[in-house]
């Protein structure tokens, strides 16, 4: 907190000068970047561009700043803008790869580390994280062969042979990847990773014995990873092992309770010894992760049935052989337990199914598969419902950067919501680091009149009133006339009060009389949305960004709308008009008439933060992440910092939404 104290206290002479000290501002800057304030670090970096757009520093250090903020975008278009004043730092090359590549843009990190090894022909790193962008885009011979000359330079460097042998393993060349894997571990015995894909590769040769082994190795070195156990439980399973496979499935479920394949598998595992009500739990649970699983309910049908529920057992069959109508061991199953419930009449229609599918199948070729087989988690044939679960297969040859990137805003829990349009205030309340107040004709014209002794700003964040501010306006109340110069004023205090209903009467009095008054119509269409948004009863669901209207609830949304339509009609160049427009447009669900005037809002301002922010937002719920990257940390170099943990929060989104694609 001292830090913090003594860094702002250098500020302020800094701020006070007619002319930026930029050096002075770069350093404040860095010393803020050293202490992790990374948000406020920006701040000063921006101070430094402003005041001497030509050097290549302050770029490059608000591109490090944006990097431990996880906006590596925003970090890419500063590293670009470093490198243009300055293509010799070397630092911006690296850092610029280095962000490519945790955005997935592997190709154009290749470049990068190319020209730093023409530069730097002996740095090993260099080489290596080119090898795996390589890699990641299966050039896997000219990987190959650039892990052959790293070889040639550094031949006991342990990696260079588990790569070759990832590489080898991709290609099908499971020999060399053994000879490789072995020479790996000869140079590192204790290297987790060679053990790890030592013990894939044994899997695949069906050398349960020896899996078992490697994976005891790897599980010494990495206790907590709970693949490395759901694996050797498959390679004990495979080998009879029962009771192990067992212990191996409770100790990765206590380290990762919410794990679907050890739940789905221990439940199978359950199943087979006899353990019903046991299996029936792991069975509940990954029916209560994924209800629409007809594996696992199937499974627990059978369960149900074994342990004498019959109706239990009757509900959930139907639910499978609704979605599988020609699953016939499903209709045998549930004819049984129709049966034994008394119901003769649809044990019969079962059973009739059942008999005519088997003479169908009588000379066909149709199979059962083993009955012990695996099957990947994202199989739904219903057939392998007795299949153990396995992961799916993943492209990851290795992996680029494992440590814990820090930051601490972007470790902030912040609610997915728009920011509020602007409203009136007598204070001017910062919406970041920053404190921009938005220009706005109508207001400054008002505040030149001095009709009355506050001066207002618009502002999208609340500031309550004092007791002080509560009494002044009520002196100054009451100095006010019916006249018409005095009703918005008059409105204005009623506003601040939140008597929405006293300040609409004096706002359609006063734009009765001057209909093209914009400030009216902006300060009736804000206190028209206030109203509506503080009686809305709609339940919305948590992290819901946008609350769903019907026609009457939204009413008068677009009442305010009208008057926003009107007065940009008559004032289109007012950047604030447009940004609360785009606001009621996107609570009444018009995201593209939003995203359109949030985009007009930052042409006429290129400064405003929050347009920038609520387009973002939209755009990452729409799916269209890359733009929402590029919003939103937009909005956290302009001061609204909360933008960053926005980013983290869209990128995991964008992350899982991929994995259920592939």
């Amino acid at each position: 907190m001292r830090h913090h104290l003594f860094i702002l206290l250098l500020a302020l002479p800094l701020r006070l000068c007619g002319q930026t000290n930029t050096d002075g501002v770069i350093s404040i800057g860095k010393s803020a970047l050293y202490y992790e304030d990374y948000a406020l670090s920006i701040q000063y970096f921006n101070q430094a561009i402003q005041a001497k757009p030509y050097l290549y520093e302050p770029y490059y250090l608000r591109a490090v700043a944006k990097y431990y903020l996880g906006d590596y975008q925003g970090a890419v278009a500063d590293c670009d803008a470093s490198i243009d004043r300055d293509p010799f730092i070397d630092e911006c090359f690296r850092l610029r790869a280095i962000c490519n590549i945790m955005i997935g843009q592997y190709a154009s990190a290749i470049p990068d580390y190319r020209l730093l090894i023409s530069r730097h022909a002996d740095n090993r790193d260099y080489w290596y994280n080119a090898v795996l962008c390589l890699a990641q885009l299966d050039s896997l011979r000219q990987a190959d062969h650039m892990l052959d000359t790293m070889l040639s330079k550094w031949p006991d460097y342990m990696r260079c042979y588990l790569l070759k042998a990832q590489i080898a393993i991709q290609q099908r060349d499971t020999v060399s990847a053994d000879t490789l894997l072995d020479h790996a571990l000869r140079l590192d015995p204790h290297e987790v990773d060679a053990w790890s894909a030592k013990a894939t590769l044994l899997m695949q040769r069906e050398d349960y014995h020896n899996a078992e082994h490697a994976y005891d190795k790897a599980i010494l070195q990495k206790p907590k990873d709970v693949g490395f156990y759901l694996n050797r439980a498959l390679a004990r399973y495979r080998q009879n092992n029962l009771r192990g496979a067992m212990e191996d499935y409770n100790i990765a479920l206590d380290i990762d309770p919410d794990n679907y394949i050890g739940h789905y598998n221990r439940g199978l595992l359950c199943m087979q010894v006899g353990e019903n009500n046991a299996a029936i739990l792991d069975f509940d649970f990954v029916l209560g992760r994924k209800p629409h699983d007809r594996l696992a309910l199937f499974n627990r049908a059978t369960l149900s049935e074994a342990t004498g529920n019959y109706r239990a057992a009757i509900r959930d069959y139907t639910t499978v052989l609704r979605q599988y109508p020609h699953f016939i061991t499903g209709y045998q199953h549930r004819a049984r337990c129709y049966r034994l419930i008394g119901d003769q009449r649809h044990a019969l229609q079962d059973e009739r199914r059942v008999y005519i599918a088997q003479l169908d199948n009588m000379f066909g070729t149709h199979k059962r598969p083993a009955a012990h087989a695996t099957r990947k988690q994202q199989d739904e044939d219903i057939d392998n419902y007795q299949k153990i679960v396995v992961s799916n297969d993943e492209k990851d040859i290795a992996k680029f950067y494992t440590s814990d990137y820090r930051g601490r805003i972007q470790d902030k829990q912040v609610a997915v919501q728009l920011q509020p349009p602007f409203f009136i205030s007598t204070h001017s309340a910062p919406s970041g680091l920053v404190q921009l107040t938005p220009y706005a004709d109508f207001v400054n014209q008002y505040n030149e009149k001095h009709h009355i002794p506050h001066t207002i700003y618009l502002t999208t964040r609340d500031t309550p009133l004092s007791a002080a501010d509560i009494e002044d306006i009520h002196k100054e109340s009451a100095h006010l006339s019916d006249k018409s110069s005095d009703l918005l004023s008059r409105a204005i205090y009623c506003a601040l009060e939140h008597d929405y209903q006293s300040s609409l009467k004096f706002l359609d009095n006063k734009l009765s009389k001057s209909p093209q008054d914009i400030f009216s119509l902006f300060l009736r269409s804000t206190v028209r949305a206030r109203q509506a948004f503080s009686h809305q009863t709609t339940a919305v669901a948590e992290n819901s960004v946008i609350p769903s209207h019907n026609t009457g609830k939204a009413m008068p949304f677009t009442l305010a709308i009208r008057d926003l339509d009107y007065a940009i009609s008559l004032s289109n160049h007012t950047a604030c008009l447009y940004y609360n427009r785009a606001c009621l447009r996107a609570a009444i669900n018009e995201l593209t008439s939003a995203i359109d005037d949030f985009t007009q809002a930052i042409k006429l301002n290129p400064e405003l933060a929050e347009a920038y922010y609520n387009r973002g937002i939209l755009y990452a719920n729409q799916g269209n992440y890359t733009q929402g990257f590029q919003d939103l940390g937009k909005a956290g170099e302009l001061g609204l910092y909360t933008a960053y943990s926005l980013i983290k929060h869209y990128r995991q989104e964008a992350a899982e939404a991929k994995q259920q694609k592939h």
